[in-house]
């Protein structure tokens, strides 16, 4: 158990490292330069990705994706040029959008987060609020989901960093 410990400490360390990061982000987000692409083709309600840098460093990604039944929100916490916080909001319409009782029904939503050491997921939340740190054959595919999400969207917004607005068709 006594071996355990530094782990432990460590590990609350680096939590406590990310979750500063993640407010000093959001506190100096007026302060970053924003860049936003429209990604069409991927909804008719509409998509879209934002990036905050300061320079050439990516702050912040936000990506933005609309739809009939639901939409999400993926939000990418960076420190120097590292994901360190990935935290998805997936909601999901009782009834679709166009629907004349849309504002008279319940939206769910999920939440799941995953934060980032050294290019390893150390800590997972799911939707029902639990939290994982095992690296086991679940953890470690999620950990690549998360990944794969958001390379691409990495991608475009940096490729189109020195923009302010862009249109890309997909």
């Amino acid at each position: 158990m006594l071996l355990s410990f530094p782990v432990f400490a460590q590990t609350d360390s680096i939590l406590q490292h990310i979750r500063e990061r993640y407010e000093e982000v959001n506190k100096n987000i007026s302060s970053y330069r924003r860049v936003e692409v429209y990604l069409s083709g991927i909804s008719a309600e509409g998509a879209s990705l934002e990036g905050y840098f300061t320079g050439d460093s990516l702050q912040l990604m936000i990506e933005d994706v609309c739809g009939e039944t639901g939409k999400y929100r993926l939000e990418v916490y960076y420190d120097k040029g590292a994901p360190v916080f990935y935290y998805m909001r997936d909601y999901k319409y009782e009834v679709p959008m166009y629907d004349s009782t849309f504002g008279q029904h319940n939206i769910a939503v999920a939440e799941h987060r995953g934060y980032f050491y050294k290019g390893k997921m150390i800590r997972m939340i799911d939707e029902k609020n639990r939290i994982f740190t095992k690296r086991d054959a679940a953890f470690i595919k999620t950990e690549q989901q998360y990944f794969e999400s958001i390379t691409e969207s990495y991608k475009i917004i940096f490729a189109h960093r020195h923009e302010k607005f862009f249109e890309l068709e997909q």
